[in-house]
């Protein structure tokens, strides 16, 4: 099992360019995503944790199947004053998917989630892929991606190294999964970035 959160690898950084990894331009902000949404129920969680420790903004990557089929919980996501984003109708793996079938999958998914920022699932997406998908939307990848996934991940162990990971500009991936694990590091999360001065962007606004 995973003990903590990892970096995006950098070989990978270089060929992906003009995609987002760290908001370098975003002063002394940090940048909570959250993957896989919405999820009845649990989104509602996420979204309570925000907004009781006082974090305006986050971004949801949402597949665009998940968000016809949990329109409330979209709503919800837009209504609170968070940005909805694309990850794909499906969560399709682009290293496993033909280059049309992967393309039209994004494009259904921007359609429904009606946003140009999108999240490949896993962050797989091939060269001709990225190259096409670019031309109309920016791609987002992230600076940190925790296993909260995984349920039996141990939150401690994972803030542990976390906290020496966290930088300004971070793009922080958590899980939209209904894990408990989840909110745990959220709050620890938030608890840490603020004790070192750093408040939270909207990277839909702020890239």
């Amino acid at each position: 099992m995973m003990s903590g959160p990892s970096r995006f690898p950098r070989p990978a950084r270089l060929l992906y360019r003009n995609a987002i990894f760290r908001v370098k331009e975003g002063g002394e902000k940090v940048y909570l995503t959250f993957d896989d949404g919405p999820t009845p129920g649990f989104t509602s969680e996420i979204i309570s944790v925000l907004k009781q420790n006082s974090v305006n903004k986050a971004v949801f990557f949402c597949s665009g199947s998940n968000i016809l089929k949990y329109p409330g919980e979209a709503q919800e996501i837009r209504r609170t004053g968070y940005s909805l984003a694309n990850h794909g109708y499906i969560h399709m793996d682009g290293w496993k998917s033909k280059r049309r079938e992967y393309i039209d999958n994004c494009l259904k998914g921007a359609q429904i989630s009606n946003s140009l920022f999108f999240r490949p699932p896993y962050g797989h997406i091939t060269s001709t892929q990225h190259m096409a998908i670019r031309k109309t939307m920016r791609i987002v990848f992230w600076d940190l991606l925790f296993n909260d996934y995984d349920s039996a991940a141990d939150a401690g162990l994972v803030m542990k190294k976390a906290k020496k990971m966290i930088r300004p500009g971070s793009v922080l991936v958590l899980h939209d999964k209904g894990n408990m694990v989840t909110l745990e590091l959220l709050v620890s999360l938030i608890n840490h970035c603020r004790t070192l001065g750093y408040s939270f962007g909207d990277l839909t606004q702020d890239t």
